[in-house]
Protein backbone atom coordinates (compact mmCIF):
# COMPACT_ATOMS: atom_id res chain seq x y z
CA UNK A 1 0.00 0.00 0.00
CA UNK A 2 1.31 3.48 -0.77
CA UNK A 3 1.68 6.44 1.53
CA UNK A 4 -1.33 8.10 3.14
CA UNK A 5 -1.67 11.73 1.98
CA UNK A 6 -4.90 13.13 3.43
CA UNK A 7 -8.69 13.16 3.26
CA UNK A 8 -11.18 14.42 0.66
CA UNK A 9 -13.18 17.40 1.90
CA UNK A 10 -14.99 18.70 -1.19
CA UNK A 11 -15.92 17.47 -4.68
CA UNK A 12 -17.95 19.01 -7.47
CA UNK A 13 -17.79 17.43 -10.90
CA UNK A 14 -14.10 16.80 -11.58
CA UNK A 15 -13.01 19.54 -9.14
CA UNK A 16 -11.80 18.28 -5.76
CA UNK A 17 -10.29 19.56 -2.54
CA UNK A 18 -8.50 17.50 0.09
CA UNK A 19 -6.76 18.21 3.39
CA UNK A 20 -3.08 17.32 3.26
CA UNK A 21 -2.12 15.17 6.23
CA UNK A 22 0.35 16.65 8.74
CA UNK A 23 4.01 16.01 7.89
CA UNK A 24 3.09 14.93 4.35
CA UNK A 25 4.36 16.57 1.16
CA UNK A 26 2.12 17.00 -1.87
CA UNK A 27 3.49 18.85 -4.93
CA UNK A 28 2.14 20.42 -8.09
CA UNK A 29 1.46 17.59 -10.54
CA UNK A 30 1.24 14.81 -7.95
CA UNK A 31 -0.98 11.96 -9.14
CA UNK A 32 -2.93 10.62 -6.18
CA UNK A 33 -5.63 8.02 -5.52
CA UNK A 34 -8.90 8.58 -3.65
CA UNK A 35 -10.19 5.31 -2.20
CA UNK A 36 -13.94 5.28 -2.86
CA UNK A 37 -16.63 2.91 -1.67
CA UNK A 38 -17.14 -0.51 -3.28
CA UNK A 39 -13.41 -0.64 -4.12
CA UNK A 40 -13.68 2.25 -6.59
CA UNK A 41 -10.45 4.18 -7.11
CA UNK A 42 -10.47 7.79 -8.26
CA UNK A 43 -7.25 9.08 -9.80
CA UNK A 44 -6.65 12.80 -9.27
CA UNK A 45 -3.91 15.32 -10.06
CA UNK A 46 -3.04 18.14 -7.65
CA UNK A 47 -2.59 21.42 -9.48
CA UNK A 48 -2.91 24.10 -6.77
CA UNK A 49 -2.85 24.66 -3.00
CA UNK A 50 -4.18 27.03 -0.39
CA UNK A 51 -3.70 27.44 3.36
CA UNK A 52 -6.66 27.73 5.73
CA UNK A 53 -6.44 28.68 9.38
CA UNK A 54 -8.67 29.87 12.20
CA UNK A 55 -6.49 32.98 12.01
CA UNK A 56 -7.15 33.59 8.27
CA UNK A 57 -9.66 36.41 8.89
CA UNK A 58 -8.53 40.02 9.20
CA UNK A 59 -8.97 40.04 12.96
CA UNK A 60 -6.84 36.94 13.33
CA UNK A 61 -4.10 38.25 11.03
CA UNK A 62 -4.03 41.57 12.89
CA UNK A 63 -3.70 39.74 16.19
CA UNK A 64 -0.78 37.64 14.90
CA UNK A 65 0.92 40.73 13.44
CA UNK A 66 0.81 42.26 16.91
CA UNK A 67 3.12 39.47 18.07
CA UNK A 68 5.90 40.73 15.77
CA UNK A 69 8.40 43.44 16.66
CA UNK A 70 8.87 46.67 14.73
CA UNK A 71 11.19 44.91 12.25
CA UNK A 72 8.64 42.21 11.50
CA UNK A 73 10.52 39.55 13.44
CA UNK A 74 9.03 37.13 15.97
CA UNK A 75 9.28 38.57 19.44
CA UNK A 76 8.31 35.37 21.25
CA UNK A 77 8.64 32.23 19.11
CA UNK A 78 7.14 29.95 21.76
CA UNK A 79 4.00 32.06 21.99
CA UNK A 80 3.62 32.22 18.18
CA UNK A 81 4.06 28.45 17.88
CA UNK A 82 1.28 28.03 20.41
CA UNK A 83 -1.14 30.05 18.26
CA UNK A 84 -0.12 28.45 14.92
CA UNK A 85 0.39 24.89 16.16
CA UNK A 86 -2.03 22.05 16.66
CA UNK A 87 -4.98 21.95 14.28
CA UNK A 88 -5.22 25.69 13.78
CA UNK A 89 -3.73 25.56 10.27
CA UNK A 90 -4.34 23.12 7.40
CA UNK A 91 -3.02 22.82 3.84
CA UNK A 92 -5.73 22.29 1.22
CA UNK A 93 -4.84 20.56 -2.03
CA UNK A 94 -6.85 21.44 -5.14
CA UNK A 95 -7.08 18.67 -7.72
CA UNK A 96 -8.88 17.50 -10.84
CA UNK A 97 -10.25 14.01 -11.35
CA UNK A 98 -8.50 12.22 -14.21
CA UNK A 99 -10.42 8.94 -14.32
CA UNK A 100 -11.59 6.16 -12.04
CA UNK A 101 -11.64 2.37 -11.92
CA UNK A 102 -14.24 -0.01 -10.50
CA UNK A 103 -13.75 -3.14 -8.42
CA UNK A 104 -13.12 -5.19 -11.60
CA UNK A 105 -10.26 -2.92 -12.64
CA UNK A 106 -12.07 -1.34 -15.58
CA UNK A 107 -11.04 2.25 -16.27
CA UNK A 108 -13.59 4.99 -17.01
CA UNK A 109 -13.59 8.68 -17.80
CA UNK A 110 -14.91 10.85 -14.92
CA UNK A 111 -18.63 10.16 -14.49
CA UNK A 112 -19.08 10.39 -10.71
CA UNK A 113 -17.15 11.54 -7.66
CA UNK A 114 -16.09 9.94 -4.36
CA UNK A 115 -17.75 10.44 -1.01
CA UNK A 116 -16.84 13.00 1.63
CA UNK A 117 -13.74 12.31 3.73
CA UNK A 118 -12.46 9.40 1.62
CA UNK A 119 -8.80 8.55 2.05
CA UNK A 120 -6.27 10.11 -0.33
CA UNK A 121 -3.03 8.20 -0.95
CA UNK A 122 -0.11 8.11 -3.33
CA UNK A 123 0.08 5.99 -6.48
CA UNK A 124 1.19 2.36 -5.98
CA UNK A 125 2.17 -0.57 -8.16
CA UNK A 126 -1.20 -2.25 -7.51
CA UNK A 127 -2.99 0.50 -9.42
CA UNK A 128 -2.74 -1.75 -12.46
CA UNK A 129 -5.82 -0.43 -14.28
CA UNK A 130 -4.18 2.97 -14.72
CA UNK A 131 -0.60 1.79 -15.19
CA UNK A 132 -1.39 -0.80 -17.88
CA UNK A 133 -2.98 1.88 -20.05
CA UNK A 134 0.12 4.06 -19.82
CA UNK A 135 2.79 1.39 -20.23
CA UNK A 136 2.61 0.82 -24.00
CA UNK A 137 4.96 -1.37 -26.04
CA UNK A 138 7.39 1.48 -26.82
CA UNK A 139 8.79 2.59 -23.48
CA UNK A 140 10.12 6.14 -23.13
CA UNK A 141 10.53 6.76 -19.40
CA UNK A 142 9.10 6.58 -15.88
CA UNK A 143 5.94 8.18 -14.56
CA UNK A 144 6.59 11.44 -12.73
CA UNK A 145 4.38 12.47 -9.82
CA UNK A 146 5.21 15.95 -8.51
CA UNK A 147 8.92 16.02 -7.68
CA UNK A 148 9.08 12.23 -7.39
CA UNK A 149 9.97 9.89 -10.25
CA UNK A 150 8.14 6.59 -9.77
CA UNK A 151 9.68 3.38 -11.08
CA UNK A 152 6.59 2.82 -13.19
CA UNK A 153 7.29 2.53 -16.96
CA UNK A 154 5.41 4.81 -19.36
CA UNK A 155 5.31 4.50 -23.13
CA UNK A 156 3.05 4.53 -26.15
CA UNK A 157 1.32 1.77 -28.04
CA UNK A 158 2.90 1.95 -31.47
CA UNK A 159 -0.07 0.29 -33.15
CA UNK A 160 -2.30 3.14 -31.92
CA UNK A 161 0.08 6.12 -31.96
CA UNK A 162 2.40 5.75 -34.97
CA UNK A 163 -0.12 5.93 -37.80
CA UNK A 164 -2.05 8.74 -36.08
CA UNK A 165 1.00 11.04 -36.10
CA UNK A 166 3.22 12.28 -33.30
CA UNK A 167 4.49 15.73 -32.29
CA UNK A 168 7.66 16.35 -30.24
CA UNK A 169 8.00 19.97 -29.10
CA UNK A 170 10.55 21.65 -26.85
CA UNK A 171 13.14 24.41 -26.81
CA UNK A 172 16.85 23.84 -27.44
CA UNK A 173 18.31 21.64 -24.70
CA UNK A 174 14.95 20.33 -23.49
CA UNK A 175 15.73 16.73 -24.50
CA UNK A 176 14.10 16.25 -27.93
CA UNK A 177 17.07 14.37 -29.42
CA UNK A 178 17.38 12.09 -26.39
CA UNK A 179 13.66 11.28 -26.66
CA UNK A 180 14.02 10.36 -30.36
CA UNK A 181 16.98 8.10 -29.48
CA UNK A 182 15.04 6.34 -26.70
CA UNK A 183 12.01 5.93 -28.98
CA UNK A 184 14.30 4.57 -31.74
CA UNK A 185 15.83 2.07 -29.31
CA UNK A 186 12.38 0.89 -28.24
CA UNK A 187 11.41 0.43 -31.90
CA UNK A 188 14.62 -1.55 -32.53
CA UNK A 189 13.75 -3.84 -29.60
CA UNK A 190 10.12 -4.14 -30.70
CA UNK A 191 10.72 -5.27 -34.32
CA UNK A 192 7.10 -4.35 -35.07
CA UNK A 193 7.61 -0.95 -36.72
CA UNK A 194 9.84 0.74 -39.29
CA UNK A 195 11.42 4.13 -38.55
CA UNK A 196 12.81 6.64 -41.06
CA UNK A 197 14.83 9.46 -39.46
CA UNK A 198 16.06 12.48 -41.40
CA UNK A 199 19.07 13.35 -39.24
CA UNK A 200 19.74 17.04 -39.88
CA UNK A 201 22.78 17.27 -37.59
CA UNK A 202 24.20 13.71 -37.85
CA UNK A 203 23.66 13.31 -34.10
CA UNK A 204 21.96 9.92 -33.85
CA UNK A 205 24.44 7.44 -35.32
CA UNK A 206 27.03 7.61 -32.51
CA UNK A 207 24.50 6.62 -29.84
CA UNK A 208 22.24 4.29 -31.83
CA UNK A 209 25.31 2.36 -33.04
CA UNK A 210 25.82 1.24 -29.41
CA UNK A 211 22.59 -0.75 -29.46
CA UNK A 212 23.33 -4.50 -29.23
CA UNK A 213 21.14 -5.20 -32.27
CA UNK A 214 22.63 -2.47 -34.45
CA UNK A 215 23.93 -4.85 -37.13
CA UNK A 216 20.57 -6.33 -38.04
CA UNK A 217 18.16 -3.55 -37.05
CA UNK A 218 19.84 -0.22 -37.96
CA UNK A 219 20.62 0.96 -41.49
CA UNK A 220 22.49 4.24 -42.08
CA UNK A 221 22.77 6.21 -45.34
CA UNK A 222 25.09 9.10 -46.16
CA UNK A 223 25.86 10.76 -49.49
CA UNK A 224 29.56 10.76 -48.57
CA UNK A 225 30.16 7.83 -46.19
CA UNK A 226 33.45 7.91 -44.29
CA UNK A 227 35.92 5.05 -44.54
CA UNK A 228 36.06 4.62 -40.75
CA UNK A 229 32.32 3.82 -40.72
CA UNK A 230 32.15 0.72 -42.95
CA UNK A 231 28.54 -0.08 -42.01
CA UNK A 232 27.26 3.23 -43.45
CA UNK A 233 25.85 2.84 -46.95
CA UNK A 234 26.28 5.34 -49.75
CA UNK A 235 23.10 7.11 -50.74
CA UNK A 236 22.77 7.53 -54.50
CA UNK A 237 19.79 8.27 -56.76
CA UNK A 238 18.93 7.56 -60.37
CA UNK A 239 17.72 10.28 -62.76
CA UNK A 240 14.43 8.47 -63.27
CA UNK A 241 13.72 8.55 -59.50
CA UNK A 242 13.67 12.35 -59.39
CA UNK A 243 10.34 13.98 -60.24
CA UNK A 244 9.39 17.66 -60.72
CA UNK A 245 7.75 17.79 -57.28
CA UNK A 246 11.11 17.00 -55.67
CA UNK A 247 12.72 19.97 -57.40
CA UNK A 248 9.92 22.46 -56.84
CA UNK A 249 9.85 21.62 -53.12
CA UNK A 250 13.43 22.69 -52.50
CA UNK A 251 13.58 26.18 -54.04
CA UNK A 252 11.46 29.15 -55.04
CA UNK A 253 10.49 29.25 -58.71
CA UNK A 254 8.62 31.80 -60.79
CA UNK A 255 5.49 30.80 -62.69
CA UNK A 256 7.37 30.48 -66.03
CA UNK A 257 10.05 28.34 -64.35
CA UNK A 258 7.45 26.02 -62.80
CA UNK A 259 5.71 25.79 -66.17
CA UNK A 260 9.01 24.91 -67.83
CA UNK A 261 9.83 22.16 -65.30
CA UNK A 262 6.50 20.41 -65.86
CA UNK A 263 6.73 20.86 -69.65
CA UNK A 264 10.20 19.26 -69.61
CA UNK A 265 8.89 16.37 -67.55
CA UNK A 266 5.93 15.93 -69.88
CA UNK A 267 8.11 15.85 -72.98
CA UNK A 268 11.07 13.78 -71.72
CA UNK A 269 9.28 11.67 -69.08
CA UNK A 270 11.70 9.84 -66.76
CA UNK A 271 14.75 11.22 -68.56
CA UNK A 272 13.85 14.89 -68.06
CA UNK A 273 16.55 15.67 -65.47
CA UNK A 274 19.22 13.76 -67.37
CA UNK A 275 18.47 15.63 -70.58
CA UNK A 276 18.25 19.07 -68.96
CA UNK A 277 21.78 18.58 -67.63
CA UNK A 278 23.10 17.03 -70.86
CA UNK A 279 21.90 19.67 -73.34
CA UNK A 280 22.52 23.41 -73.64
CA UNK A 281 19.80 25.90 -72.71
CA UNK A 282 19.29 26.96 -76.36
CA UNK A 283 18.83 23.34 -77.50
CA UNK A 284 16.33 22.74 -74.69
CA UNK A 285 14.36 25.86 -75.61
CA UNK A 286 14.21 24.77 -79.23
CA UNK A 287 13.14 21.21 -78.34
CA UNK A 288 10.35 22.36 -76.00
CA UNK A 289 9.15 24.91 -78.55
CA UNK A 290 9.00 22.19 -81.20
CA UNK A 291 7.03 19.79 -78.96
CA UNK A 292 4.69 22.20 -77.19
CA UNK A 293 4.77 25.39 -79.26
CA UNK A 294 5.86 27.35 -76.17
CA UNK A 295 9.19 29.18 -76.14
CA UNK A 296 10.89 29.89 -72.79
CA UNK A 297 13.55 32.47 -72.07
CA UNK A 298 17.16 31.41 -71.61
CA UNK A 299 17.36 32.59 -67.97
CA UNK A 300 14.30 30.48 -67.09
CA UNK A 301 15.99 27.29 -68.30
CA UNK A 302 19.36 28.34 -66.85
CA UNK A 303 18.01 28.52 -63.29
CA UNK A 304 16.46 25.07 -63.61
CA UNK A 305 19.72 23.67 -64.96
CA UNK A 306 21.67 25.30 -62.10
CA UNK A 307 19.52 23.77 -59.35
CA UNK A 308 19.45 20.37 -61.05
CA UNK A 309 23.25 20.41 -61.37
CA UNK A 310 23.68 21.25 -57.68
CA UNK A 311 21.36 18.42 -56.69
CA UNK A 312 23.13 16.00 -59.04
CA UNK A 313 26.45 16.69 -57.30
CA UNK A 314 25.07 16.64 -53.73
CA UNK A 315 22.78 13.62 -53.98
CA UNK A 316 24.92 11.43 -56.25
CA UNK A 317 22.32 11.35 -59.02
CA UNK A 318 23.51 9.11 -61.87
CA UNK A 319 22.33 6.96 -64.76
CA UNK A 320 20.09 4.02 -63.98
CA UNK A 321 22.00 0.87 -63.09
CA UNK A 322 22.67 -1.37 -66.07
CA UNK A 323 22.61 -4.59 -64.04
CA UNK A 324 19.22 -6.28 -64.54
CA UNK A 325 17.29 -6.84 -61.32
CA UNK A 326 19.69 -4.82 -59.15
CA UNK A 327 17.81 -2.90 -56.48
CA UNK A 328 18.51 0.82 -56.07
CA UNK A 329 19.47 2.52 -52.77
CA UNK A 330 15.95 3.95 -52.51
CA UNK A 331 14.40 0.57 -53.27
CA UNK A 332 16.54 -1.11 -50.60
CA UNK A 333 15.62 1.61 -48.11
CA UNK A 334 11.90 1.01 -48.68
CA UNK A 335 12.41 -2.73 -48.27
CA UNK A 336 14.30 -2.21 -44.97
CA UNK A 337 11.50 -0.01 -43.61
CA UNK A 338 8.84 -2.47 -44.69
CA UNK A 339 10.69 -5.18 -42.73
CA UNK A 340 10.64 -3.06 -39.57
CA UNK A 341 14.17 -1.66 -39.49
CA UNK A 342 15.36 1.79 -38.38
CA UNK A 343 16.74 3.76 -41.34
CA UNK A 344 18.89 6.81 -40.58
CA UNK A 345 19.49 9.31 -43.40
CA UNK A 346 22.28 11.73 -42.48
CA UNK A 347 21.86 15.22 -43.95
CA UNK A 348 24.55 17.32 -42.29
CA UNK A 349 26.76 17.46 -45.39
CA UNK A 350 23.88 18.45 -47.64
CA UNK A 351 22.72 22.02 -48.31
CA UNK A 352 19.22 23.10 -47.26
CA UNK A 353 18.12 22.84 -50.90
CA UNK A 354 19.43 19.27 -51.20
CA UNK A 355 18.03 18.37 -47.80
CA UNK A 356 14.52 19.44 -48.72
CA UNK A 357 14.69 17.72 -52.11
CA UNK A 358 15.92 14.44 -50.59
CA UNK A 359 13.42 14.50 -47.69
CA UNK A 360 10.58 15.15 -50.13
CA UNK A 361 11.70 12.44 -52.57
CA UNK A 362 12.13 9.69 -49.96
CA UNK A 363 8.90 10.51 -48.11
CA UNK A 364 6.95 10.54 -51.35
CA UNK A 365 8.45 7.21 -52.44
CA UNK A 366 7.49 5.76 -49.05
CA UNK A 367 3.91 7.01 -49.38
CA UNK A 368 3.50 5.72 -52.93
CA UNK A 369 5.16 2.39 -52.05
CA UNK A 370 2.58 1.68 -49.34
CA UNK A 371 -0.33 3.25 -51.22
CA UNK A 372 0.22 0.91 -54.18
CA UNK A 373 0.08 -2.19 -52.01
CA UNK A 374 -3.02 -4.32 -51.78
CA UNK A 375 -4.77 -4.69 -48.43
CA UNK A 376 -3.24 -8.15 -48.01
CA UNK A 377 0.29 -6.85 -48.73
CA UNK A 378 -0.18 -3.87 -46.42
CA UNK A 379 -1.28 -6.11 -43.55
CA UNK A 380 2.07 -7.92 -43.72
CA UNK A 381 4.25 -4.79 -44.04
CA UNK A 382 5.26 -3.07 -40.81
CA UNK A 383 3.83 0.39 -39.99
CA UNK A 384 6.42 3.10 -40.64
CA UNK A 385 7.06 6.34 -38.74
CA UNK A 386 8.87 9.19 -40.51
CA UNK A 387 10.75 11.58 -38.19
CA UNK A 388 10.93 15.12 -39.57
CA UNK A 389 13.11 17.60 -37.66
CA UNK A 390 12.69 21.39 -37.85
CA UNK A 391 9.31 20.58 -39.32
CA UNK A 392 8.15 24.19 -39.72
CA UNK A 393 10.29 24.37 -42.87
CA UNK A 394 8.00 21.80 -44.47
CA UNK A 395 4.72 22.23 -42.61
CA UNK A 396 4.52 25.93 -41.78
CA UNK A 397 1.43 27.95 -42.54
CA UNK A 398 2.74 28.92 -45.99
CA UNK A 399 4.31 25.55 -46.83
CA UNK A 400 1.27 23.52 -45.82
CA UNK A 401 -0.97 25.51 -48.12
CA UNK A 402 1.06 24.30 -51.12
CA UNK A 403 0.00 20.69 -50.37
CA UNK A 404 3.54 19.30 -50.49
CA UNK A 405 4.20 15.63 -49.75
CA UNK A 406 4.36 16.20 -45.98
CA UNK A 407 0.97 17.89 -45.97
CA UNK A 408 -0.34 14.84 -47.84
CA UNK A 409 1.31 12.54 -45.32
CA UNK A 410 -0.49 14.28 -42.47
CA UNK A 411 -3.89 13.99 -44.13
CA UNK A 412 -3.61 10.70 -46.07
CA UNK A 413 -0.84 8.47 -44.69
CA UNK A 414 -2.83 6.90 -41.85
CA UNK A 415 -4.90 4.76 -44.20
CA UNK A 416 -1.65 3.40 -45.70
CA UNK A 417 -0.03 2.47 -42.34
CA UNK A 418 2.42 5.39 -42.30
CA UNK A 419 2.78 8.05 -39.62
CA UNK A 420 4.66 11.33 -39.32
CA UNK A 421 6.65 12.42 -36.26
CA UNK A 422 6.96 16.21 -36.27
CA UNK A 423 9.90 17.59 -34.23
CA UNK A 424 10.14 21.34 -33.69
CA UNK A 425 11.13 24.07 -31.24
CA UNK A 426 8.27 26.43 -32.10
CA UNK A 427 4.90 24.74 -32.61
CA UNK A 428 3.25 28.11 -33.23
CA UNK A 429 4.99 28.20 -36.64
CA UNK A 430 3.20 25.06 -37.80
CA UNK A 431 -0.09 25.20 -39.66
CA UNK A 432 -3.16 24.64 -37.47
CA UNK A 433 -4.34 21.88 -39.79
CA UNK A 434 -1.10 20.00 -39.14
CA UNK A 435 -1.24 20.39 -35.35
CA UNK A 436 -4.85 19.23 -35.27
CA UNK A 437 -3.83 15.93 -36.92
CA UNK A 438 -1.16 15.06 -34.32
CA UNK A 439 -2.95 12.65 -32.00
CA UNK A 440 0.06 12.10 -29.73
CA UNK A 441 2.02 15.04 -28.30
CA UNK A 442 5.29 14.92 -26.37
CA UNK A 443 5.48 18.35 -24.75
CA UNK A 444 8.91 19.16 -23.32
CA UNK A 445 10.02 22.49 -21.85
CA UNK A 446 8.68 25.47 -23.83
CA UNK A 447 9.77 28.98 -22.88
CA UNK A 448 7.31 30.84 -25.10
CA UNK A 449 3.81 31.41 -23.78
CA UNK A 450 2.44 31.52 -27.33
CA UNK A 451 3.92 28.06 -28.06
CA UNK A 452 2.34 26.63 -24.93
CA UNK A 453 -0.97 28.30 -25.76
CA UNK A 454 -0.96 26.84 -29.26
CA UNK A 455 -0.51 23.30 -27.92
CA UNK A 456 -3.17 23.84 -25.24
CA UNK A 457 -5.63 24.74 -27.98
CA UNK A 458 -4.72 21.79 -30.23
CA UNK A 459 -4.05 19.03 -27.69
CA UNK A 460 -6.43 16.06 -27.62
CA UNK A 461 -6.46 16.19 -23.81
CA UNK A 462 -7.28 19.13 -21.54
CA UNK A 463 -3.90 20.37 -20.27
CA UNK A 464 -4.98 23.80 -19.04
CA UNK A 465 -4.53 22.76 -15.40
CA UNK A 466 -0.97 21.66 -16.20
CA UNK A 467 0.23 25.09 -17.29
CA UNK A 468 2.49 25.54 -14.28
CA UNK A 469 3.82 22.02 -14.65
CA UNK A 470 4.64 22.47 -18.36
CA UNK A 471 6.23 25.87 -17.76
CA UNK A 472 8.57 24.39 -15.13
CA UNK A 473 9.59 21.19 -16.92
CA UNK A 474 13.29 20.42 -16.54
CA UNK A 475 15.50 18.87 -19.23
CA UNK A 476 14.32 15.33 -19.96
CA UNK A 477 10.85 15.85 -18.49
CA UNK A 478 7.71 15.95 -20.62
CA UNK A 479 3.95 15.68 -20.74
CA UNK A 480 2.65 12.95 -23.04
CA UNK A 481 -0.91 13.37 -24.31
CA UNK A 482 -2.44 10.84 -26.67
CA UNK A 483 -5.97 10.12 -27.74
CA UNK A 484 -6.19 6.66 -26.14
CA UNK A 485 -4.90 7.68 -22.67
CA UNK A 486 -7.38 9.06 -20.15
CA UNK A 487 -5.19 12.04 -19.32
CA UNK A 488 -1.91 13.75 -20.16
CA UNK A 489 0.81 12.02 -18.13
CA UNK A 490 4.03 13.58 -16.78
CA UNK A 491 7.12 11.52 -17.66
CA UNK A 492 10.82 11.53 -16.84
CA UNK A 493 12.43 10.32 -20.07
CA UNK A 494 15.16 7.72 -19.77
CA UNK A 495 18.67 8.93 -20.50
CA UNK A 496 19.61 6.99 -23.60
CA UNK A 497 22.86 5.47 -22.32
CA UNK A 498 21.22 4.38 -19.05
CA UNK A 499 18.23 2.93 -20.89
CA UNK A 500 20.53 1.02 -23.24
CA UNK A 501 22.48 -0.44 -20.31
CA UNK A 502 19.28 -1.47 -18.52
CA UNK A 503 17.67 -3.07 -21.56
Amino acid sequence: MSEYKGRLTYAKGTYMEFVVAPNQDVDFGDILVVEGKNDDRFYIRAYDFKIKSRWSGMNGVSYLMSKLDENGQVANQEELDFYLGGNHTVKIGIAEQLCYSDALGQLFNPKTCPDFFCEVRGLATDDTALLNEMKGDLEIGYLKSGREVLKLPVGIFGSKAITEHIGIFGTTGSGKSNLVKVLSSSIIDSENYGLLIFDVHNEYYRDLSLHPRVNDRLVVYNTKPEAERPNVRKLALNYNEVEPEDITACATFSEPQLDAIYKLSSVWQDRWMDYILKYDADDIIEEIAGCTGQKFQSRTISKIKSICWNLEQELNITEETSIPGEITAVGQMLLDLEQGKVVLVELKNISPVGEQALSTLLSKKMLLHYANKSEAERSVAKPVLIVLEEAHRFLGKKEQSTQNVFARLVSEARKFNIGLCVVDQQPRLLADKVLSQLNTLFILGLASKSDRGKLEAMCRKDILQQRNEIKNLDCGELIVATNYMRFAAPVKVHKFDEYLTRS
